[in-house]
């Protein structure tokens, strides 16, 4: 494989560099060797892509991509199989094609921006990772700056500027060193030619590159030790805000909840599987309350409760599920406490038609139980393919083969609700909707004091599947100053503080409990993240995309008039 300048070892070179990105990638997240990860190799796991880029002649550059794609989703995310194994399938194709196209663009921009093109190409890393995010496809899996998730201190400042901020500083040394490791071979080649004309004269045009390194050279000292500064700046300031808010957490009045995880098989269905998990979920929550009988909060998972609730209480012919359900709500009236439960939740639009929801129900003994009239939240942001399919209209074969293919296709809910009991205004994202800032952020501008989360992540039978998204849902705690309760069906239940502290976790892959303090948040101030959002990751896009455009008009302007 020759091509001028571009022979088989080159190709190889730049393969290996994507395998040794890729192994960054993925150790730098939970893991199957680490489970917590080795957040310190995100730093740098950008680093071969650089050198790699800089190698490759710009028309491989989409191959390197996709195999880039491939490799590192498939490392990072292997636990989609256990899903499906279409699933897997289906994002590694995604990230090959999404891939593919990064590393065009990462070519195109070290070719139209030579001397600080290391600047663009940061850019573009942190745009690809923000845009990546949204939309219908939209996954926050693989950001870079979630790797952090335990570095508390450095964290904090994200609720000022959100996780994109954040981002960007982790990315900063992979195409830090990358410009200096650059510039020192550039610094070689400019000796060398100092040498061969040191008998004549340095050409005018060997002084000009001179000039021109030693000024890209200054900019990149002074770049690092500005990151430097901002780095030892959030650390300070992550000091002293978790100073700040532990001091007013001492204030706080508390109640006590109890997350519940009931390990159950989310594969297995029909009423005796249905009449096991509840009774299942009940004896833990006895149990729970045995240990702590002024529990204030009893939280269930995601469709914990698969019979729609209301719909076999109000509308149901099946006598088996109205026993069922019956038996869950006098057990409910006879408890002092709300409970929240995540219920297949349905309701009647049309003549016995059903449209079914994901959602969370909250029920209080005494008030809205007999009959069931609970506060009701249904998920909004529903998982592509799995759980929703806008274009069932336009490709109905293929909404055939996803319904045939034990996907459980939902309704989209449509209002960010928030709930107020005994005190505590809260909100209940249901499943990897925690994995997104504007989710959350939407939720606590309406006034929520408070994230409960009811996940199901057992269908992975992967620690390092729940550990990823535990690390992402840390981030919503910190960037709106906001505890959170997580239960889930087999991991990881636990509940975090406001600087984003697991305070207690549940063990993973077995039914079991916690039962924690959650502080009453009553005051009306909102972090710079709540009032802002994600405008760290859109001023990141839009700047990356004004200086390409117009470093892409230069050349083409220099090419015409050359």
């Amino acid at each position: 494989m020759k091509n001028k300048n571009f022979s088989l070892k080159d190709f190889i070179i730049c393969f290996f560099h994507v395998i040794i990105s890729s192994v960054f990638f993925w150790l730098s997240h939970p893991n199957l060797i680490f489970e917590n990860g080795l957040g310190f190799l995100a730093f740098i796991h950008y680093l071969p892509v650089l050198f790699l880029i800089k190698k490759s002649p710009l028309h491989y550059a989409w191959i390197f991509g996709a195999l880039y794609g491939i490799l590192s989703y498939a490392l990072y995310g292997y636990w989609l199989q256990s899903f499906h194994p279409l699933g897997l399938i289906i994002v590694l194709i995604s990230y090959a094609v999404i891939c593919a196209f990064l590393f065009v663009i990462l070519k195109w921009t070290s070719l139209v921006c030579k001397k600080n093109g290391w600047l663009l190409q940061l850019l573009c890393l942190a745009s690809y990772e923000y845009v990546k995010t949204l939309g219908f496809f939209g996954m926050s899996y693989g950001v870079t700056a979630y790797t952090q998730w335990k570095n508390i201190y450095l964290i904090q400042i994200c609720n000022l500027a959100g996780v994109f901020a954040l981002n960007l500083l982790v990315l900063f040394p992979s195409a830090f060193f990358f410009s200096i490791i650059t510039k020192k071979k550039e610094q070689h080649r400019l000796f060398n030619n100092v040498e061969q004309n040191q008998k004549s004269h340095i050409s005018a045009y060997v002084q000009k590159e001179e000039a021109l390194y030693n000024a890209s050279t200054k900019l990149t000292n002074a770049l690092g030790i500005f990151w430097l500064l901002i780095l030892a700046a959030s650390y300070i300031y992550g000091f002293f805000n978790i100073r700040k808010t532990d001091k007013k957490l001492a204030d706080c009045n508390y109640v006590t909840v109890a997350a519940i995880q009931n390990n159950e098989n989310p594969w297995k269905n029909g009423i005796e599987e249905y009449s096991k998990n509840i009774k299942t979920l009940i004896q833990l929550t006895e149990e729970a309350q045995l240990l702590s009988p002024e529990v204030d909060f009893i939280v269930w998972p995601e469709t914990s409760v698969a019979p729609s609730i209301k719909y076999n209480y109000d509308y149901g012919t099946d006598l088996s599920r109205y026993m069922l359900i019956s038996q869950l709500l006098n057990f409910i009236d006879e408890n002092d406490a709300v409970f929240v439960i995540g219920n297949s939740h349905e309701v009647d639009v049309n003549k016995g038609d059903r449209a079914r929801y994901n959602s969370a129900l909250v029920f209080e003994s005494g008030k809205n139980v007999h009959p069931p009239e609970p506060d009701i939240y249904s998920k909004i942001h529903l998982v592509p393919f799995t759980e929703s399919f806008p274009m069932k209209y336009q490709f109905p074969s293929l909404y055939i083969k996803l319904l045939n293919g034990d996907t459980h296709m939902w309704e989209k809910g449509d209002e960010y609700s928030v709930f107020d009991y005994r005190g505590l205004k809260f909100s209940t994202p249901i499943c990897f909707e925690d994995t997104f800032s504007s989710v959350c952020r939407h939720m606590v501008l309406n006034g929520s004091k408070c994230f409960i989360n009811l996940s199901n992540d057992s269908w992975s039978k992967s620690i390092p599947c729940q550990k990823q998204h535990l690390a992402m849902a840390v981030f919503r705690s910190v960037e709106n100053g906001l505890p959170t309760v997580r239960s889930t069906a087999s991991g990881v239940s636990c509940i975090i503080n406001p600087n984003g502290k697991i305070e207690k976790e549940a063990p993973q892959f077995r039914p079991s409990y916690i039962i924690g303090k959650v502080p009453i948040l009553n005051s009306t101030g909102t972090t710079l993240f709540t009032r802002i959002g994600d405008l760290a990751g859109q001023v990141e896009v839009l700047v990356f995309l004004i200086i390409l455009i117009i470093q892409t008009i230069h050349v083409i302007i220099i090419k015409i008039t050359n």
